[in-house]
C-alpha cells in the first residue's frame, strides 16, 4: 500500500477549487494561494482537461459518492509539469454556499509499479511454464511441480485481488470521512448545516462495519448442518421475512411451484442466499417490476430460478457478477454474489446466471435432491 498522505481539494460547482489541505500541497508541489480559486483542470495533463471538463458537467448534474474513472487510469500532473497515476474519490457535499465536492486524491505510484512488475512476472512464468510443457512430455513428476506452481501463483493473485477490495471499501468511506471532517474543522458553516455532514459520517462509518462484516463472513470456514426441507418452503419462509420490506412495496412477486421437490440442505444458509439474490434482483427493477420464481425438479436437482424485469446485465460485467468486492453499485460491500455462491457450492449445489438486456436476469440455484425423494 501507498505510504504517502491522501490530498484533499473540495471544488465548486463551477469547477473552482475552494480548499485544499497541506497534503495537497506536498503531493503537487502547488502552495495554497497558487490554485486556490483556479479550475480542477490545472492539476490534470493537457491531454486529460477537455474530456474531464465533460465529465465534471455530468458529475455535477447527479452527484454521487464514487471513485472516479473507475476502470480507467487516472493521471494527475505537478506544478513542474511531471505526472503521477492517482486514485480519486468524490464525496458531494450540501453546504450553505451550496454545493461542493471532495476530491480524495491518491498517489498509486507504488501500486502502478508494481503492477507492472506483477505483469512482468506473469509472462515470464507463462514463458516458462510453455518450456516447461515440452519437457514434461518425459517427466511426469515435473509437470507436477509446474502445476503446483502455478496454482500458488493463482492463489497469490486471488488473494492480492481481495486485499485490493478490503483496501478499496475500507479506504473510501475513510476518505469520505476525513474529507468532511475538514470542512468541519474550517468552520465555515453553522452547527445546524453541519447535520447532513455528520449524519454522512455516520453513513460511512456504518458501511465500514458492512465491509468488515462480510469479509468476516466471506474468510471464516463454514460448517452447514443439513435436514431435510421442501424448497419451496424455503422460497416461502425467505418471502415471508421480506414481506413488510419497503424495498419491495411495489415489486410483483409471481411464483410457479412445478413440482415439489425435496432437499437435504442448511435452512438458514439457503434463506439467506435466496434473500441477497431477492434484493439483488429488486435493486436491479429500481424497486418496481416483476420477479418470477420457479422451482421444478430437473434429474437429480431442484432447481429454483429468480428471474426479474430488469434492464440486465451488460456482458463485459456478467463474468465478473461473482467475484469478491465487485459491484456495480454505490452501496453495498460487493460481497453477497461471492457469498452466495460460496454458500450454495458448500451445500453440495450450483449458482448460475443468465441475462438479457432489455428483458432481465435470472439467477438459477440447483440443489441435489435427497436420496429417496
Amino acid at each position: 500500500m501507498e505510504s504517502a498522505p491522501d490530498g484533499i481539494v473540495i471544488v465548486s460547482t463551477q469547477g473552482e477549487i475552494v480548499l485544499v489541505n497541506q497534503q495537497t500541497e506536498q503531493l503537487l508541489g502547488y502552495r495554497r494561494e497558487e490554485i486556490l480559486g483556479k479550475q480542477i483542470e490545472i492539476l490534470l495533463p493537457h491531454r486529460f482537461r477537455q474530456r474531464h471538463l465533460e465529465h465534471r458537467t455530468r458529475y455535477f448534474a447527479a452527484p454521487t459518492t464514487r471513485p472516479m474513472g473507475a476502470g480507467y487510469e487516472l493521471w494527475a500532473q505537478r506544478k513542474d509539469g511531471s505526472e503521477f497515476p492517482v486514485e480519486i474519490s468524490l464525496s458531494p457535499l450540501q453546504t450553505e454556499e451550496g454545493l461542493l465536492v471532495t476530491s480524495v486524491i491518491r498517489d498509486i505510484t507504488e501500486r502502478h509499479e508494481a503492477a507492472e512488475a506483477l505483469r512482468k512476472a506473469h509472462e515470464e512464468l507463462e514463458a516458462r511454464v510453455q518450456e516447461r510443457t515440452a519437457e514434461l512430455e518425459k517427466a511426469n513428476v515435473e509437470k507436477q511441480q509446474v502445476q503446483e506452481e502455478l496454482l500458488k501463483a493463482e492463489k497469490l493473485a486471488e488473494i492480492g485481488q481481495l486485499a485490493a477490495g478490503v483496501a478499496h471499501e475500507i479506504r473510501n468511506p475513510l476518505a469520505g470521512i476525513r474529507g468532511a471532517i475538514e470542512v468541519l474543522r474550517e468552520n465555515k458553516i453553522d452547527r445546524e448545516a453541519q447535520r447532513p455532514i455528520m449524519s454522512e459520517i455516520m453513513e460511512r462509518v456504518d458501511r465500514l462495519n458492512v465491509a468488515v462484516q462480510d469479509l468476516l463472513e466471506y474468510a471464516k470456514p463454514m460448517f452447514p448442518h443439513p435436514t431435510r426441507h421442501q424448497l419451496n418452503d424455503l422460497v416461502d419462509s425467505t418471502l415471508s421475512t421480506l414481506v413488510h420490506d419497503p424495498r419491495l412495496s411495489k415489486v410483483e412477486v409471481v411464483r410457479h411451484y412445478r413440482h415439489l421437490v425435496e432437499v437435504e440442505t442448511d435452512f438458514s444458509i439457503l434463506e439467506r442466499v435466496f434473500t441477497n439474490i431477492i434484493l439483488n434482483a429488486v435493486q436491479a427493477m429500481n424497486y418496481a417490476g416483476t420477479l418470477e420464481i420457479v422451482l421444478e425438479e430437473r434429474g437429480t436437482e431442484g432447481v429454483v430460478s429468480f428471474r426479474d424485469s430488469g434492464p440486465g446485465i451488460q456482458a463485459e460485467v456478467l463474468p465478473r457478477i461473482f467475484s469478491p468486492f465487485f459491484t456495480t453499485r454505490t452501496a453495498g460491500s460487493g460481497l453477497g454474489l461471492a457469498l452466495s455462491r460460496q454458500y450454495i457450492e458448500v451445500l453440495g449445489g450450483r449458482i448460475r446466471v443468465t441475462t438479457q438486456l432489455g428483458v432481465g436476469t435470472t439467477f438459477i440455484v440447483a440443489l441435489p435432491k435427497t436420496r429417496n425423494s
